[in-house]
């Protein structure tokens, strides 16, 4: 085990600058506003313009980070990208972002010659994949390079009007590791895996950019393959005397924060209640609650999916997520890390990412020191917990952390609008239609500077999807 701490020194969450109002979709759609505000649980959701793409969103997080930090390309010795919104076969994402920092950004031609990477897909879970990977290396000592830069970027995008449509969103989150970090320290050997062959719960087959989902069978899966790994984790937190819990307590007792892979607020209470209820049903604390909510549902010989996913499971947990010991809890505990989630709606990998920067933008609480878990999910299925643990430097690298502010500037999209640049957006990604057709595309900026893409290849030709790029200063 390493002796010198790991983790996050800095990092910076670029969210595109519109968004649309999920209370103004209902009513375009004919639905109760609170369907989408409460019952999904997404307040609005960022929607890019047809010249912000994954590349584009990564690059301006990547910069603006490097230059808020002042660091230089030769501190770093790995870039990494996670993403499931890769749209080219071979060539990895790294290697279009490491261009548009040397070529747009003026970093200068080589600047970053001399890093290693790669593009890391597993759906929503590759970011916090990414960050242990970053971690283990950093840990060996055989790294040449001082810092790990870890870009997380994705665009969840699904068919206008569907039931899916309220949990769109966009975002990349640029993530500086180094020894001694600012903010997170990784907790060595404290986590919990669990892996499945789950075919059809979500998935892009044959590079689809809008999933085919199973919305019942992929909550299933999100709950079921998040036990499995809160039981590996808690195994592997008491096996090296990190949390052995006192009589009449439970490992979640000594997890000060919790942050969930967040697709939508209601789902990441789903996600923990169900924790909950492992958790307490054999202490003195769940005497009142079970009182309320009576006794649970057989599972007979029901799998943990179909379990999760049967009638009378999610009427049991509906009624103990209504109780006032849950509420407070989860108000105290997950709630501040799904503040900027609400308002940027689902960024599939970067969502973890962006509740680590709510959590430290929004608690009143001093947590230094304090234990966290990051609980990343990505359908197909892996579920993954990571121990990380608040640095005493944590403040320093706070007082950047400007999102929440940023998210007050975006411009709202017409429900019209929003609905031209759905229909724009793959055309133009594919080359079939040229921004030039769109008219002015200026992007509404909350900093700067940003990357926009300018031209796509044309089909069938040497130079198809081959990008060209600008900087918008």
């Amino acid at each position: 085990m390493p002796v010198q701490p790991v983790g996050i020194d800095a990092m910076y969450v670029y969210t595109p600058g519109y968004f649309v109002d999920t209370k103004e979709l209902a009513q375009a759609r004919e639905k109760d506003p609170a369907h989408f505000t409460e019952g999904v649980g997404i307040g609005a959701f960022s929607v890019p313009p047809p010249n912000e793409t994954p590349v584009t969103m990564a690059a301006t997080a990547a910069y603006r980070l490097l230059k808020q930090e002042n660091v230089q390309p030769e501190e770093i010795f790995q870039v990494d990208v996670a993403t499931e919104s890769s749209s080219e076969g071979s060539r990895a994402m790294v290697s279009d972002v490491i261009g548009i920092l040397e070529e747009q950004g003026g970093f200068g031609n080589g600047s970053f010659a001399h890093v290693i990477g790669h593009e890391k897909k597993f759906a929503c879970v590759s970011g916090v994949e990414g960050l242990l990977d970053a971690g283990a290396w950093l840990a060996s000592g055989w790294n040449r390079g001082k810092k790990v830069l870890l870009l997380v970027t994705d665009i969840a995008r699904y068919e206008l009007e569907s039931p899916e449509e309220p949990t769109q969103g966009a975002a990349a989150a640029a993530i500086l590791m180094s020894t001694d970090p600012r903010m997170l320290e990784l907790v060595p050997g404290v986590y919990g895996s669990a892996m499945r062959n789950v075919r059809s719960d979500f998935h892009k087959p044959n590079a689809r950019p809008i999933a085919l989902v199973d919305g019942t069978q992929s909550v299933a899966a999100y709950l079921s393959e998040m036990r499995g790994a809160w039981i590996r984790f808690a195994k592997a937190a008491a096996d090296i005397g990190f949390i052995v819990p006192e009589k009449g307590k439970c490992v979640s007792d000594y997890i000060e924060r919790g942050i969930f892979h967040n697709p939508h607020r209601k789902m990441v209470q789903a996600a923990y209640a169900s924790l909950l209820i492992r958790e307490w049903d054999m202490l003195s604390r769940w005497q009142p609650i079970e009182g309320k909510i009576a006794t649970p549902p057989e599972k007979g010989g029901m799998s943990d999916p179909e379990f999760y996913s049967s009638k009378g499971y999610k009427e049991y947990r509906r009624k103990f997520m209504q109780t006032p010991e849950f509420q407070q809890d989860f108000a105290r505990r997950i709630a501040p890390s799904t503040e900027a989630p609400y308002l940027i709606g689902n960024s599939y990998a970067a969502s973890v990412f962006a509740g680590i920067d709510s959590l430290f933008e929004t608690d009143p609480k001093d947590l230094t020191g304090k234990s966290v878990a990051l609980c990343g999910y990505g359908s197909g299925s892996h579920a993954l917990i990571q121990a990380v643990r608040v640095s005493q430097h944590h403040r320093e690298a706070k007082s950047s952390l400007d999102l929440m502010e940023r998210l007050k500037k975006r411009e709202k999209l017409d429900i019209h609008r929003y609905a031209g640049w759905h229909r724009a957006y793959e055309p133009v990604q594919r080359g079939e239609l040229p921004l030039s057709k769109l008219g002015v595309l200026e992007p509404n900026l909350q900093a700067r500077p940003a990357f926009v893409l300018t031209g796509v290849g044309t089909p069938g030709s040497q130079t198809e999807r081959v990008n060209e790029y600008a900087m918008v200063a």
